[in-house]
């Protein structure tokens, strides 16, 4: 392995094993360090059972965070999950296993994984026990399911968009058998939760998606029916930048603002992200440049972040150029840097100051708007004195 096991990982490790029990680093960590990348976190399996394990890390904080699958959250440093080995029973769900039966063997454990680069255990001194040709899939960059996909999407078929998204983010081919099954078994989709294939859909996008996008159009097409995947629009998608609020909107961007608002709901996302999105729905053929006051009167509709959204939409979309985009940050900047004023509360008056020049009460929100389009257009200076002494305002005393 080309990144050494953390000390707490391996601390672990060793207890497990001078009390008698076999342990391994297993699954993802596994093949992220193989690829040279330091793993998110480490997971452990064990011939140990969950009370056993329980036993060896009495001295530890310990949470029994899956008894019925036979996890142990052990606190050591940070926290580590620590599994004995099982065998699935049927998955009469799609999703979960309806019984879980503990096994003292390794390879047990490891013929019930997803894929064969998820399928690898490492032990304490870095040897790799790899039955499905793991490491060779690593080679050649392929996705490849242990065993037959058909029966791995039939007891979990999130493991269908989970098979597209590890070639998104690792970059890695579907291989061919995997492939076929991904397409036949896609309809199983209809039975997985919202939230989990957003989640799955989101980190592929953040991937190199378009070729998945593309190829497997049809698959998308079981939970985003109204979208059109095309090869330019999925390339478009690839290419946004890495905000997932921007992927989506360049993803949807041929569809109505209230089909965009439909699918984001469909998909769970948080009310924050759907807003966003929606906004970049709404405004995609707003009136869009560096010009100070076409930026402020976007900032005072869509705010700093919002109008900075816009900006790297319309580009992703082809609508600007980058010596645009980057003439288009460095107004925004400035406007932020100068303290420009693009909202009423930046006024230098307010309601008060205008009640106070005799200005009906009926007509102050009016006379504000007058005076801030006059401020944006550069027709006025946002002073106390230029603003009080303004045509606008003694049109109204």
């Amino acid at each position: 392995m080309r990144t050494e096991i953390p000390e707490n990982v391996l601390e672990i490790l060793n207890m497990l094993e001078e009390s008698g029990f076999e342990a391994y680093a297993v699954g993802g960590c596994v093949r992220d360090c193989l690829l040279g990348k330091k793993p998110h976190d480490w997971d452990v399996c064990t011939s140990a059972r969950p009370q056993e394990t329980q036993q060896v890390f009495k001295a530890f904080r310990t949470v029994l965070t899956g008894e019925k699958h036979g996890t142990v959250t052990v606190i050591n440093g940070a926290p580590i999950e620590i599994t004995t080995f099982r065998i699935d029973g049927e998955y009469l769900d799609g999703r979960h296993p309806n019984s879980v039966s503990f096994t003292r063997k390794l390879e047990n454990d490891l013929c019930r994984r997803d894929f064969t680069v998820n399928a690898m255990a490492a032990d304490k001194n870095g040897n790799i026990t790899d039955l499905y040709g793991g490491r060779e899939d690593l080679k050649n960059k392929v996705i490849r399911c242990v065993g037959k996909p058909e029966k791995r999407f039939e007891e979990d078929a999130l493991r269908i968009m989970r098979a597209l998204r590890f070639s998104c983010t690792l970059g890695f081919e579907t291989e061919p058998v995997t492939a076929r099954a991904v397409h036949s078994e896609r309809e199983r989709l209809r039975y997985v939760a919202a939230e989990r294939i957003r989640v799955e859909t989101e980190k592929l996008l953040l991937g190199r998606c378009a070729r998945v996008l593309y190829e497997f159009r049809d698959v998308f097409a079981v939970f985003i029916p109204e979208v059109s995947i095309t090869k330019a629009l999925a390339q478009k998608t690839e290419n946004a930048p890495c905000k997932i609020v921007i992927k989506y909107a360049v993803l949807l961007n041929e569809l109505h603002p209230e089909q965009v608002d439909a699918i984001a709901r469909r998909l769970r996302l948080s009310n924050a992200e759907r807003s966003a999105v929606l906004q970049l729905s709404e405004n995609k053929n707003a009136e869009l440049s560096a010009a100070p006051e076409t930026l402020k009167r976007l900032m005072r509709s869509l705010g700093e972040q919002g109008t900075r959204r816009l900006a790297a939409y319309r580009f992703a979309l082809g609508d600007i150029a980058a010596d645009e985009l980057a003439r288009i940050t460095a107004r925004i900047d400035s406007i932020i840097a100068n303290g420009e004023c693009f909202t009423l509360a930046h006024l230098a008056v307010n309601g008060n100051d205008l009640a106070a020049a005799g200005v009906p009460k009926k007509q102050i929100g009016k006379v504000l708007e007058l005076l801030l389009e006059a401020v944006i257009d550069g027709k006025a200076e946002n002073t106390r004195e230029a603003l009080s002494e303004s045509g606008i305002i003694k049109n109204f005393q």
